[in-house]
């Protein structure tokens, strides 16, 4: 029987929510000229409500680039970063590169939770109706 290939999924031009903030992804080259991407994978604009991933990475560093700057939406969006434990930058930028390196690294050793979390999650979401 053959195996069904799942559809490729890109992030470009997705949003994300949190709670009460949505979040545009984009894919963007870097422009050295304006100093945007030219040094990091990826960055996320509180401000603009919005996370750019360099293009070009391979699959391995998009996936940990955009788990890195969802932490930085976490982060933000628990209140850590204006009024906790994590309002100094230098804090929560390793916070989040040590939890995003080693999630990806967790899910790469386990690559069955992945998978076991999407299917409890769908299940609930089909209890609910």
């Amino acid at each position: 029987m053959p195996t069904k290939t799942k559809p490729f999924i890109s992030l470009h031009n997705k949003k994300v929510s949190l709670n009460f903030i949505d979040v545009d992804l984009v894919i963007t080259k870097p422009d050295f000229a304006n100093d945007n991407m030219a040094d990091c994978y990826g960055q996320y604009h509180r401000r603009r409500n919005l996370i750019e991933i360099q293009h070009g990475l391979s699959d391995l560093d998009e996936i940990n680039t955009i788990v890195h700057e969802l932490f930085h939406l976490i982060a933000y969006a628990s209140g850590e970063v204006t009024a906790g434990c994590l309002k100094d930058d230098t804090d929560e930028e390793r916070l989040v590169n040590n939890f995003a390196n080693l999630l990806i690294t967790l899910f790469r050793q386990n690559a069955w939770l992945l998978e076991y979390l999407q299917q409890r999650l769908s299940d609930n979401d089909h209890n609910k109706k």
